[in-house]
């Protein structure tokens, strides 16, 4: 598994959103969905949609059938919101649908689905507090029970068995840090 496309997925997802949004802001002044391509091109569309819509556009502006223009249209990218929304727009054109209808609610759905990322985004940064929390605690607790406890201290510190489960711990006390602040780097990009 790759860390990039990761990124790239809440960047497309969020461009998704602002996607239909937008076609369904100006569907709702005309029922064209070409219209609405070329109004959301001209009002701030971000790459890599940009480019995708671009090409979707001089697609047809150059004589290729809608139908076939939206299918390589879909195929440009594999985010899984991206290709749920262009198989409604083309299923919707298929079968003459009514467009505005559909795309209020691929918005609508599409807003439950950022506000379920955001819970969970903070449903994340909670326990990972708490993991940190934990992960604190652990030293200090195994210091004090060396301070404490004599016996401890002894079976530990001074004999071999001990010195080398210390180590042990230590290690892999090292690789659960290692292992936390890397995941975590990675699922706040």
């Amino acid at each position: 598994m790759s860390w990039k496309p990761f990124g790239q997925t809440k960047k497309i997802r969020q461009q998704t959103l602002q996607l239909v949004s937008e076609l369904n802001r100006w569907c709702q002044v005309r029922e064209d969905l070409l219209f609405a391509f070329r109004k959301c091109m001209d009002h701030g569309l971000a790459e890599p949609l940009r480019g995708i819509v671009a090409d979707f556009l001089a697609r047809v502006q150059g004589g290729m059938p809608l139908a076939r223009a939206l299918d390589l249209m879909q195929q440009s990218n594999q985010q899984e919101h991206f290709q749920d929304m262009m198989t409604a727009i083309r299923f919707n054109l298929r079968h003459r649908g009514d467009l505005p209808t559909l795309l209020d609610h691929l918005e609508w759905q599409m807003n439950r689905v950022e506000e379920e990322y955001s819970r969970r985004k903070l449903t994340s940064m909670r326990e990972q507090r708490m993991t940190l929390t934990i992960l604190l605690l652990v030293p200090m607790g195994c210091l004090l029970r060396l301070a404490f406890h004599q016996t401890t201290r002894d079976m530990l510190l001074n004999s071999v068995g001990g010195r080398l489960l210390s180590g042990l711990a230590i290690m892999a006390y090292l690789l659960a840090v290692a292992a936390f602040f890397l995941i975590r780097r990675k699922t706040q990009q």
